[in-house]
């Protein structure tokens, strides 16, 4: 599996133990916001996997790159709509999605999966 999914797995655990500390003190939004970021984590996960089990070297990495891109794209979508909207904890949310789904992608590039 690689350097990028020990990388996924860690950021995933981390995450949940500061979600099940933040519910354990009530500070339920605060972890909502957490699980969140714990979601595109496990999203990202996901992808990988099913794309790894159909391809790999070069046309893996292409093939990940194009989907986590396609996803910024429909997520970049739903941010617009929220500020049309003046949704502000939607467009935190999408904000959030897209920044970790970056952070995600620049980790991808740089282990050279």
């Amino acid at each position: 599996m690689g350097e990028y999914i020990n990388f996924l797995d860690e950021i995933i655990e981390r995450l949940k133990k500061e979600e099940e500390e933040l519910v354990k003190a009530c500070r339920k939004d605060e972890a909502n916001f957490i699980r969140v970021k714990r979601n595109i984590c496990d999203i990202c996960k996901t992808i990988y996997n099913v794309v790894a089990g159909l391809k790999s070297g070069e046309e893996l990495r292409e093939e990940y790159i194009r989907r986590l891109t396609k996803l910024s794209e429909d997520w970049r979508i739903s941010l617009e709509k929220a500020r049309e909207h003046g949704n502000i904890e939607k467009i935190i949310i999408e904000e959030t999605k897209l920044e970790i789904l970056q952070r995600l992608k620049a980790k991808f590039e740089e282990v050279g999966e």
